[in-house]
């Protein structure tokens, strides 16, 4: 059975589990001094239960899909687990969004998770301690992911929180408002691969606010849209963003600010969703919530012009991922 763990603010109530360091909701307090549950909450976090949408949980040792399972360190070629199909996704069978970590510390408004992977765990090389530290302030919550490894390594950590700032999860996330900031983004194969990066352009141009039902509606043929039922695709943070993305929803009045060190956001749009996620509702539906997902850019072992960063020994990694949330009045009551 998977532990849980409150850490609140006056503005933000979050729940968090040990099954994959994972946020297992999170509650904004509204304008109308109400509290609103906005990220996708499966019922398993307590029984440990599969789930494959990974709501909420932290994602290594890799983000993603990897062709045909093979990545490359510093000469040495290694062969992943193969956990779909040809190909490895999401760290494999035993990767951390699977495993129960170990909570280090609680506090009202902080906690923190670590997990050992041993060397060869599906194929990946060093022993390799991970932490993930959650704090909230205010109006924000923050994830710091750390990772240190005994062999040289190569290691990418996201969070697959899903959001419906609505509240509803019931479809209705693809009406809101999405920007990413983002001049590029990675198109990907019928397995959802990445094969090659282009201009955010027609049905990928987030670059001001616009709901992923409007893209989809003005380019209902586009092929990578109906490869991914909507999206699932990778976006090159542009330098120096102030922001990676936001998130509004007109009918709750909720804005979410997604800010991060990372280079990449893998915009998600839940198209897959189904009733094997289960909700204390039913069961989900395509669409009811949507992923972003911030992370370096996807199997760069296999993409061209991409370099593959090594962890190696004694060598320190950091990353932050946090998410900024505003309750303003709903769009029908201004």
């Amino acid at each position: 059975m998977s532990q849980f763990f409150r850490i609140a603010s006056a503005q933000l109530r979050c729940t968090l589990s040990g099954l994959g360091a994972a946020i297992a909701a999170v509650e904004i307090r509204t304008a109308e001094d109400t509290w609103l549950q906005v990220a996708l909450s499966p019922r398993n976090f307590g029984t440990c239960a599969a789930d494959p949408s990974l709501a909420g949980r932290t994602v290594a040792p890799c983000c993603g899909r990897v062709r045909d399972g093979v990545i490359e360190v510093l000469g040495q070629r290694f062969q992943l687990a193969k956990n779909e199909g040809e190909n490895h996704i999401h760290g494999g069978p035993h990767g951390a969004a699977y495993q129960l970590w170990q909570c280090d510390s609680h506090s009202s408004d902080a906690c923190a998770f670590s997990l050992r992977l041993p060397d060869g765990l599906d194929g990946y090389p060093g022993v390799r301690t991970l932490k993930a530290e959650y704090r909230v302030a205010g109006s924000m919550l923050r994830v710091t992911y750390s990772a240190v490894t005994d062999r040289p390594t190569w290691i990418d950590i996201t969070n697959h929180a899903y959001w419906d700032l609505s509240g509803r999860f019931d479809g209705s996330a693809q009406d809101q408002l999405l920007e990413i900031s983002a001049d590029d983004c990675v198109q990907n194969d019928e397995h959802h691969l990445p094969v090659r990066v282009v201009p955010a352009d027609g049905p990928f141009d987030f670059r001001q606010p616009v709901s992923p039902r409007e893209r989809m509606r003005q380019y209902p043929s586009d092929s990578q849209i109906r490869i991914g039922r909507g999206y699932n695709h990778a976006f090159l943070l542009n330098r120096g963003h102030p922001y990676a993305a936001k998130l509004f929803c007109p009918e709750s009045g909720i804005r979410m600010t997604l800010r991060t060190d990372r280079n990449a956001v893998v915009f998600y749009s839940g198209g897959f969703l189904d009733a094997q996620t289960q909700l204390k509702s039913g069961g989900c539906v395509p669409g009811c919530a949507l992923a972003l997902e911030a992370q370096e850019v996807p199997d760069p072992f296999h993409l061209a012009g991409r370099t593959a960063p090594v962890l190696m020994p004694g060598e320190p990694w950091q990353r932050e991922i946090s998410w900024e949330f505003s309750a303003g009045i709903p769009a029908d009551q201004s």
